[in-house]
């Protein structure tokens, strides 16, 4: 018994789908779509795409006409300029020498030779027999300046 399988077909004038169907996607496709067809007479096809600022309030480079709008080509971009880092107040630091390398828990670590810390890290290592606070000549010297 062999079921024969005929395919659907149209009466003129019959829709595909239903007027609730159809309505029902128009309005999750307007949602959706970003990118848009211009209607005037002189750029009637040209795609654009919505220059909509990204993270960071950066413009993101969109789609657009040339200037002939003959074909599609980058719009550009606006794009802020990169900003200096701004040198905030110095912190002031110790130079110390280790003679071994060591690490203590809340204070931090030094390694054998030449230290820079904070002069609060640097009371707190200057109680230890094996830290001793260095001049700037020494240091100097070390590194060859």
């Amino acid at each position: 018994m062999t079921e024969e399988v005929m395919p659907a077909k149209l009466v003129d004038g019959e829709p595909l789908i239903s007027k609730e169907q159809a309505e029902s996607y128009k309005k999750t496709t307007k949602k959706k779509t970003t990118k848009k067809v211009s209607e005037t007479a002189e750029d009637k096809g040209v795609i654009t795409a919505p220059n909509k600022p990204g993270s960071g309030g950066k413009k993101k480079s969109s789609l657009g006409g040339t200037a002939d709008n003959e074909v599609i080509g980058s719009a550009g971009a606006e794009r802020p300029a990169k900003a200096t880092p701004k040198a905030g107040p110095k912190k002031a630091t110790v130079a110390l020498y280790s003679d071994r390398n060591v690490s203590w828990n809340g204070v931090g670590k030094l390694e054998k030779g030449y230290n820079i810390v904070s002069k609060e890290q640097a009371a707190r290592w200057l109680t230890r027999n094996h830290v001793r606070e260095a001049t700037p000549e020494e240091v100097a010297s070390e590194y060859g300046a």
